[in-house]
């Protein structure tokens, strides 16, 4: 039987968020500062498009939040974005409960 339940889901959708290496790299430089898109594309060397793109799964996904929202006149918003407080803890045990959770019910 295929487990359908959320919590199977949930892992799955964070592991795959934090299986990029431009993701884990997205983390660990807002760990050290906050910053925007912009800055974070360019010390990634990778296009503004594609780091954005990063970062909307990870905020997707609670690993990032916008801590900052700065209005300038005649120009788009900037965000800036830091690491949300997570810690990530996984057992073969938490894994067993999460997939097999409906089977043994």
């Amino acid at each position: 039987m295929e487990p359908t339940d959320d919590g199977l889901q949930t892992l799955v959708k964070t592991m795959k968020a934090l299986a990029n290496p431009i993701r884990l790299r997205i983390i660990a430089l807002l760990e050290k500062e906050p910053k925007h898109a912009y800055a974070l594309a360019k010390e990634l060397g990778v296009s503004y498009p594609l780091a954005h793109l990063h970062m909307k799964g990870l905020k997707k996904m609670g690993l990032i939040e916008e801590i900052e929202q700065q209005e300038r006149e005649g120009l788009p918003s900037v965000k800036t974005y830091a690491p949300t407080d997570f810690e990530i803890v996984l057992s073969s045990k938490m894994i067993h409960d999460i997939v097999l959770k409906e089977e043994e019910e």
